[in-house]
């Protein structure tokens, strides 16, 4: 292994070096004696020094090598020792190349050699070794000198700026890589508006190849747009304030007759004084992003009105929709749900929101859902404002990408009315079945009396039928008013209205508008067949002149309880007497409407004519009072 020439120094001198006689004057030898002859300045220089003979006996050692090394004169004895401490070099190597060394300095001259070393505190260090021409020391042995110059921490720098460079190198690479690849047009124009430097990207844009630009205005590139941004450009160069965010519209060569969209962003360029050298521009083409922003926006207003006829139609029609996670807290609410405010219901539980008694049936069907991942739907009653209302609920699982059960959703309505519909039809029909049996038992009790010796099957036939069409005419005026009750002059009308217009001319009919209740109304009706009957036959009606005349009237008894009296009374017609038989007709009039009306009747059969008063208490017969009611008995 070749050796390199390294300093070595020494704590102490006794030798001499030769007199100045023995060097020629003012020649290199002479200086290096005189140098090395003042011991003083020798030991005290702030350089590392060492004096070796030509075979590598160590003379002497300055004082900043040992303060720079930590080894002194008696540890490096010779080159053998500083080769082993100093050097390090290996063992197995040390005595080829000592012997190199040696041959090496018998011829040396002066060189200077970069070596790395290592002090007694292992510090690597480098230094740069200057070795001297040989010259004779006092006794007359052959020596050289070694200074060294400290290259550690030049070199340290020297590989930081290497470290350094290279870093640059590649973020410049980097930086040059990221400009020419970026997705956005980028660009650097002069003062005079002339293309710079232009990337990939923007000369993709303008159609025209980047190294094209180079030199040319702006605007011969993207004529288009010279109206629009040259005022921008021209304010930035003149205020040195960037602007940002601006929006274009125009044609490039790239896409001729096509326009499209840009956003652009325009900054100053500066050199180390602050000087303003030109522009530098960022070009983003938002062409597809308008026309998605467009179409988003389009779709967002079908949506809108999607949505507000969806919530029209769930207020129009009663329901309510909502979504719930596994936990049963509440995602989403639309429409009107119990009343709960729809933003301050969101994360909100069932026991936050429902009415007490829906919370449990409503918790249950809903974790049935999650857990069978099966629909589910049921009819709940529920309080509001005192009263029992019902709603529908139907849920369904609604299932993630992977078909996990994620949340539920579900409608709920209102179905009070329905309820309230279905109750009523129950009601109608059991009522139905009740008048059904109670008019067939008017039928079949009509049927038996109206039967006699005296009859003819002919005239029980029409009598009979008479009898039945009066029955109906009651019904079909109560049907007509859902059976809620009939006014007591249309009820006398239909009674009265098969005779015709010159008998129903002498009618003199006259009471308050009341309405009657469906009991009092079919059988006052039935009683007012009867007497009309009689009166055509028998009575006022069955001859010219003949008059009846009807009154009704609602009065207060003495003790205030109101009252409800019909009277019916004949005049000038032939003379009457009681009938021999109580036929169908008596019996319709004096038991059928007194314990349908809970009161009397009084029929007289006098001389000059019929007369037939039936009174009972107003609030079993009438439905609506008159505006005026009687104060005493009439």
């Amino acid at each position: 292994m070749a050796e390199k020439n390294v300093a070595i120094s020494a704590d102490h001198v006794d030798k001499r070096i030769a007199s100045e006689d023995d060097l020629a004057p003012h020649s290199p030898h002479k200086l290096l004696a005189a140098f090395v002859s003042q011991r003083a300045a020798f030991m005290s220089a702030p350089a590392p020094y060492v004096l070796l003979t030509s075979d590598g006996a160590t003379v002497l050692i300055n004082d900043a090598f040992t303060k720079t090394t930590g080894y002194g004169l008696d540890e490096l004895p010779d080159i053998r020792a500083y080769l082993e401490k100093i050097r390090r070099i290996p063992s197995a190597e040390i005595d080829h190349v000592h012997q190199g060394w040696i041959r090496a300095h018998k011829s040396i001259r002066a060189s200077s050699t970069e070596v790395t070393i290592w002090t007694k505190w292992d510090e690597m260090r480098v230094w740069m070794v200057h070795t001297s021409d040989p010259f004779l020391w006092s006794d007359g042995r052959s020596v050289i000198l070694h200074s060294v110059f400290d290259m550690t921490e030049q070199k340290r720098l020297e590989q930081a700026l290497r470290r350094s460079q290279e870093d640059m190198r590649l973020r410049l690479a980097e930086l040059e890589s990221l400009y020419n690849s970026a997705p956005l047009g980028l660009c650097m124009i002069d003062r005079d508006l002339r293309f710079v430097r232009v990337n990939s990207a923007l000369a993709d844009i303008n159609g025209v190849p980047a190294s094209e630009h180079i030199g040319r205005l702006i605007f011969d590139v993207a004529p288009g747009l010279k109206d629009q941004s040259e005022p921008l450009l021209r304010h930035v160069l003149e205020t040195g304030e960037p602007i940002q965010d601006i929006e274009f519209e125009g044609m490039t060569e790239s896409s001729p007759g096509h326009l499209r969209n840009f956003i652009e962003h325009i900054y100053p360029l500066r050199d180390e004084h602050d000087c303003n050298l030109g522009l530098g521009i960022i070009v983003e083409e938002v062409t597809d992003r308008r026309k998605v922003e467009n179409e988003l926006a389009g779709a967002n207003v079908a949506l809108r009105r999607t949505l507000d006829l969806l919530f029209l139609a769930l207020r129009t029609a009663g329901v309510s929709v909502f979504t719930q996670d596994r936990d049963l807290r509440y995602i989403w609410i639309g429409g009107d749900y119990f009343g709960c405010d729809q933003d301050e219901a969101i994360g909100a539980s069932d026991a936050d929101i429902l009415p007490p008694e829906l919370v449990e049936p409503m918790v249950l069907l809903k974790s049935r859902v999650i857990e069978t991942g099966q629909a589910a739907q049921a009819d709940l009653p529920f309080l509001k404002d005192g009263k029992t209302h019902w709603c529908n609920v139907h849920m369904e699982p609604w299932r993630s990408l992977n078909g996990q059960v994620q949340s539920i959703i579900g409608a709920v309505s209102d179905i009070s009315d329905r309820k309230s519909t279905e109750q009523h039809i129950r009601t109608l029909l059991s009522e139905l079945a009740h008048r059904s049996k109670n008019l067939l038992t008017v039928i079949q009790v009509m049927a038996r009396r109206s039967v006699g010796p005296e009859l003819s099957s002919e005239d029980f036939v029409d009598s009979f039928i008479e009898r039945l069409s009066g029955l109906a005419q009651s019904h079909d005026l109560l049907a007509r008013e859902d059976w809620r009750g009939i006014s007591m002059s249309e009820l006398i009308t239909s009674q009265i209205g098969y005779l015709g217009d010159e008998k129903s001319a002498r009618l003199d009919i006259d009471g308050p508008d009341i309405v009657l209740t469906p009991v009092a109304a079919q059988n006052l009706g039935m009683a007012i067949h009867e007497l009309s009957t009689n009166a055509v036959k028998y009575g006022a009606l069955s001859v010219n002149g003949g008059q009846v005349a009807i009154r009704w009237s609602i009065w207060k008894d003495p003790e205030g309880r109101p009252r409800m009296k019909l009277t019916w009374r004949e005049r000038g017609g032939p003379p009457v007497g009681a009938p021999k038989r109580r036929g169908f007709g008596l019996f319709v009039i004096e038991a059928i409407a007194a314990r349908a009306l809970g009161g009397t009747v009084d029929l007289r059969f006098e001389p000059d004519g019929v007369s037939c008063m039936v009174e009972g208490a107003a609030d079993s017969t009438v439905l609506a009072e008159p505006p005026r009611v009687l104060a005493a008995t009439p």
